[in-house]
């Protein structure tokens, strides 16, 4: 018997496993590259830095000279260099490692899911569902359409970080918690630290419910247990990701987000109620595949509020569980439904200004992310309930009922209006839900989107009222009507899903091959003003020309603010893409070094450059506020007076001289995470180079370490003394040697410990 159920259980999982190989069936066969408009802009030459880098270096890059004139690369937590899982990525090119990871990460999602529905536990037919609808809901297809590589990263953990600390609560067993920790912790270093949030405060949320239950029934040990299992897993999922978190901190408390962000960005992308609507009808607000998504002119709304986990799963909801394990998990994910939906209305919530001043939730953007607790909490919800459903004598909940008239209600309201009142039902559309004038979406195909979407949501609806209705009335269930159950899903979600599944074609720019020919390579030799059309912000990373500019949803704050200021623009924390600037030639530009300007694929000239390094012999020293407004007035000579703060003052500096400096700075080696110099001077006085003053950078003048000072708001400064020198600077992440050391102690803390928590078991068993 037991063989039996093997046998039957592999089946299950090999029929998953095909799925997902027939989802992408137009990329695995022949192979092709999977396309996603934010892995190509954003995350395609990340990667490629790091392999590339890595290829050629034998070691990661801990600097990025290319993007913002220079910028720590080790803090990037985007880029996910430490991920486990992101293995491919050092061994085939980033290109087709996207393609590969893809695939291998929804797989590993929804064997994850399966994993934990078995624990609960359901049946295998049972599991399958709540993995179909894990792996290809609308949310988590959105995002890979979007390209969004960190959120598959961290997406497909949160069923194993479930099973571990279900485990863990159900039998008082630290290793379990252990093991759900260390899954936080690689979930963390995938790169999106607002979903691992999110996984801690549903994960937090099932811990204090089993924890509050143990005392209320008495068990005060298991109580203070459950409670010591809660810190342990946040611990050891920090403790173990501490080799990027701790230089990511680092640079986020530096960063136009350092100190959290204003209530307007932390609710900006908010799930409009408007949008519930699409949870049942995916496709009324158009889609962004044909260019039809007309709800507002950002399309990434779609993406952030397509919540569509099929109309099957939603009825299954409504029915009751007899089991007591499994009415306690529906109460939860229940509440988990609630709770996240709550959270995701962020501004349209009245009570989203007193959850904004919790920890946590003043250092992210876009409520809307959490719906993923949604998708999760629907796909288990399904799966207890399909296993209900096998078991026979079975009932709807008390509101299936008027779920079931409103809905369809809705649907047929819908149809009607679409069929006979075309054009007023487009207008009242357009008007009830449109957030701008509708003169950005293709309006050619909308009428065959929406009706097409319309039809199959009131198909599946019917559909699946009926066929619940044809199961209850049998006496006996087979396991051919549970399999047809998720076999019904799984087309549901693969009709709408399929579509986000785009083969990339990649495409070299002759404009832009030409246009770089003669860019500098290194910022000692100039950087560039590479903006507008054919350049994207992260191109300078991409071609390895040293660019200004760039895109990053983390950038320096002082950077920030320096470029702002050059364009007379007013100052904002909420500005993530530095991807064109109005006047090239401003003079604070000048101080980057700028020799090559490229605006809408056009040249211009640089009149009068500023060198890379150069000594001065005065100084001034000035508020910090008010640095910038004294650097672009006409009073500030660059060649002949750095601007310190007086808060960077400290013993050991130069008087000013009234006679001229001369000197001569001549570059010996320039490296990813090394400069060396050779200068010489009349008189001592400030190095001053073109480079952007970070912590982590030290420099040694003649093998002697010396302090680098931060002047002109934003360059590194080294005193010199007269004479001739080597100035040798090199970068150093002591965050980074700290958390590495941190995360591999974990690793060996943990290993020891479950190694012995499993002889123990072997012992006993004995």
């Amino acid at each position: 018997m037991k063989k039996k159920a093997f046998v039957f259980e592999g089946m299950v999982i090999s029929l998953f496993v095909l799925s997902v190989l027939l989802f992408f069936r137009r990329i695995i066969c022949p192979p092709d590259l999977l396309d996603g408009s934010d892995f190509v802009l954003q995350f395609l030459p990340w990667k490629k830095f790091i392999y590339d880098h890595f290829w050629s270096q034998c070691s990661l890059p801990f600097w990025n000279r290319y993007d913002f004139s220079g910028t720590p690369f080790i803090t990037n937590i985007q880029a996910s260099m430490f991920y486990p899982l992101g293995f491919l990525y050092y061994l085939i090119s980033p290109e087709w490692a996207y393609t590969y990871s893809t695939v291998m990460h929804c797989l590993l999602g929804g064997v994850f899911m399966y994993i934990f529905m078995r624990s609960l536990p359901v049946s295998p037919l049972a599991g399958l569902i709540s993995s179909v609808i894990f792996a290809f809901n609308g949310y988590f297809m959105g995002h890979l359409y979007a390209g969004h590589l960190s959120f598959v990263q961290n997406y497909v953990w949160i069923p194993l970080v479930f099973y571990f600390l279900a485990k863990f609560v159900r039998t008082g067993n630290l290793p379990y918690a252990v093991g759900g920790g260390l899954v936080l912790g690689i979930q963390i270093l995938g790169g999106f630290p607002q979903i691992a949030f999110y996984t801690i405060l549903g994960s937090c949320l099932y811990l204090l419910v089993s924890s509050c239950q143990s005392f209320r029934n008495g068990e005060y040990k298991s109580a203070r247990r459950t409670a010591l299992g809660a810190v342990l897993f946040v611990l050891l999922g920090f403790s173990l990701s501490a080799v990027q978190v701790l230089p990511t901190l680092e640079f986020t408390a530096l960063s136009t987000r350092g100190g959290g962000v204003s209530y307007e960005m932390a609710t900006f992308d908010s799930l409009s109620p408007k949008e519930l609507l699409a949870f049942l009808v995916p496709d009324l607000f158009g889609n962004p595949v044909d260019e039809t998504y007309w709800r507002s002119p950002n399309v990434f709304h779609f993406w952030e509020s397509c919540g569509y986990v099929g109309i099957l799963p939603l009825f299954l909801l409504f029915v009751k569980s007899r089991d007591q394990a499994h009415r306690r998990w529906g109460v939860f994910f229940m509440a988990m439904i609630l709770l996240s939906l709550f959270l995701a209305l962020g501004e349209y919530n009245p009570a989203y200004r007193v959850i904004y001043h919790l920890p946590g939730f003043n250092s992210f953007r876009i409520p809307a992310q959490i719906i993923f607790l949604y998708v999760f909490s629907i796909a288990a919800l399904a799966g207890i309930g399909l296993d209900q459903v096998r078991q026979g004598g079975w009932e709807f909940r008390r509101g299936y009922l008027p779920f079931f008239c409103v809905g369809l209600g809705f649907l047929c309201a819908l149809k009607i209006g679409i069929q006979f009142f075309v054009y007023p039902f487009f207008l009242k559309l357009f008007l009830l839900f449109g957030e701008a004038p509708v003169t950005f979406a293709n309006l050619g195909s909308l009428y065959q989107r929406t009706s097409s979407s319309i039809d199959r949501s009131l198909i599946l609806f019917l559909a699946s009222f009926l066929f619940l209705l044809a199961i209850k009335k049998m006496k006996q269930n087979s396991s051919l009507m549970i399999f047809l159950t998720s076999a019904i899903v799984f087309v549901d979600l693969v009709l709408f899903g399929s579509q986000f599944v785009i083969k990339w074609q990649p495409k070299s720019s002759p404009t832009i091959e030409e246009l770089i020919r003669h860019f500098p390579v290194d910022p000692s030799q100039g950087r560039v003003i590479a903006a507008g059309a054919p350049f994207n912000p992260n191109d300078g990373l991409w071609y390895r020309f040293p660019s200004i500019l760039g895109y990053d949803p983390l950038m320096l704050k002082r950077y920030a603010n320096f470029i702002l200021t050059s364009q007379d623009g007013r100052l904002d924390n909420h500005v993530v893409n530095l991807g064109y600037v109005r006047d090239p030639s401003a003079k604070l530009l000048k101080l980057l070094h700028v020799r090559e300007v490229v605006v809408n694929g056009e040249k211009k000239k640089v009149e009068k450059p500023m060198p890379y390094a150069a000594v001065v012999g005065g100084t001034k020293i000035v508020p910090a506020d008010d640095v910038l407004t004294v650097m672009k007035g006409d009073g500030f000579d660059p060649f002949r007076t750095v601007i310190l703060e007086a808060a960077d003052m400290t013993e050991g500096t130069f008087q000013d001289t009234a006679e001229p400096v001369i000197s001569s700075c001549i570059m010996k080696e320039y490296g990813h995470e090394r400069i060396v110099l050779s200068v010489t001077t009349n008189q001592p006085g400030y190095l001053v180079l073109s480079e952007i003053f970070y912590p982590g950078w030290e420099a040694r003048v003649d093998g002697k370490k010396t302090q680098i000072m931060r002047g002109n708001y934003l360059f590194r400064v080294i005193p010199v003394e007269r004479g001739d020198h080597e100035v040798q600077l090199d970068f150093i992440s002591w965050p980074f040697r700290i958390g590495a050391l941190i995360s591999l102690i974990t690793i060996a803390a943990s290993a020891g410990g479950l190694i012995r928590s499993l002889r123990r078991g072997k012992s006993r068993r004995r």
